[in-house]
């Protein structure tokens, strides 16, 4: 594996506070792109009770409990963000995937604490810094790979949330490939 210079990390981290997520100027129009065909006021249609274009409704879906569908300053326990970049049944937009830069301007939004006011003020860096990806590949001892989100380590185990239900499931360091027992460690690094 490549190592990466210091100098190209650093300046990530200072960037992404200058150039903070705007919702209605980089978030809005991902949104009304990709979803808004079925999640809009204005087309009528409200797939699984989600609404993106009334702002009023979608702040009720944004908040720091389990049941949010986005956490502030927390992309990985979010599962707005998770649908979005799994590759299950429950996958949207539906046939389609967002670009990489649109995947990451959603994740510097909610990381920064999902405000749709572009003057709020954003989370601390130190939020932007531990974001990880939602979901990730773990590979067991015998091959096999799923595909969950990291939430935590608890002694020898590695706490992993499922995309399908959200359902956290603890697994022993020793049932995963090195690999994976690498990337569980250093998902959990500060």
């Amino acid at each position: 594996m490549p190592l990466l210079r210091p100098s190209l990390i650093v300046p990530f981290i200072a960037v992404s506070s200058v150039f903070a997520a705007d919702f209605q100027k980089d978030i809005q129009p991902i949104l009304e792109r990709n979803c808004y065909e079925c999640h809009s006021e204005k087309t009528g249609k409200k797939k699984g009770g989600f609404v993106f274009d009334d702002l009023k409704t979608f702040k009720m879906d944004i908040a720091d409990n389990d049941v949010a569908q986005i956490r502030p300053g927390k992309p990985s326990e979010s599962h707005f963000l998770e649908v979005i970049v799994n590759d299950g049944k429950n996958h949207m937009p539906p046939n389609e995937n967002l670009s990489g830069a649109e995947i990451k301007k959603i994740t510097e939004w909610i990381s920064e604490g999902a405000s749709f006011d572009k003057d709020a003020p954003k989370l601390a860096p130190t939020a932007v810094k531990k974001s990880l990806p939602p979901i990730m590949s773990w590979t067991s001892t015998e091959g096999k790979t799923i595909k969950a989100g990291f939430v935590r380590l608890e002694g020898d185990n590695v706490v992993l949330r499922m995309p399908a239900n959200g359902q956290e499931a603890s697994v022993a360091l020793t049932r995963l490939s090195e690999a994976s027992q690498k990337l569980a460690r250093d998902c959990a690094a500060p």
